[in-house]
């Protein structure tokens, strides 16, 4: 995907790895705990954003719905300077997020057990960052008012995902960013929402 890892890096990612399979045989994190495809469909899809733009040293990045800490996790361990708060209503979850966390050494981040709906406007980020998020428009809606002025909405999407009704706000500017997964070869997107 064009980005390079540390080995510092590489070792976060490798104990994230052993992190998901571990927690994974216990409570549900992923549909599938094969290496393979934990590198491919989550880390990699992950690292999509920071192909497409690339983060300042003082961004903050707020994940929805974290679950197993994709996409904001390998987010942090590629660009450890940003903040992160991992936003995950589910107390198992969100148990596993702190221990990954504390694991990983990762400095300026938390993890809030809450919804978005229910978390305060009053620490504005640069980036949202949301994976799998079925009703977009209710989304967006959301989570504009979380964003500093300039800040932006990054969204993985389905190929199936309609993105026409998103374009058509005047609260923020589209574009769409395509891509393919290294080893499966899968396609995605990634729609970025730059806030006016």
């Amino acid at each position: 995907m064009g980005l390079a890892l540390t080995p510092a890096q590489t070792g976060k990612f490798l104990t994230y790895l052993e992190l998901l399979q571990r927690w994974g045989s216990k409570i549900n994190l992923t549909a599938s705990l094969d290496p393979q495809t934990l590198i491919d469909r989550h880390f990699c899809d992950s690292l999509a954003l920071w192909t497409a733009t690339a983060p300042a040293t003082d961004d903050s990045l707020l994940d929805v719905g974290a679950g197993a800490g994709f996409p904001g996790v390998p987010l942090k361990i590629f660009a450890p300077s940003i903040s992160l708060t991992l936003l995950e209503p589910r107390q198992k979850r969100a148990a596993f997020l702190q221990v990954l966390v504390a694991e990983l050494g990762l400095t300026a981040s938390r993890v809030a057990t809450a919804r978005l709906a229910d978390l305060s406007t009053s620490e504005p980020h640069t980036w949202i960052v949301a994976r799998g998020v079925g009703r977009l428009v209710q989304f967006v809606d959301q989570a504009v008012p979380h964003l500093i002025s300039s800040g932006t909405i990054a969204l993985y999407l389905s190929e199936r995902q309609s993105t026409d009704e998103l374009r058509r706000r005047n609260d923020v500017h589209a574009t769409e960013h395509d891509y393919r997964l290294p080893f499966s070869q899968i396609e995605r997107r990634l729609l970025l929402l730059r806030r006016t």
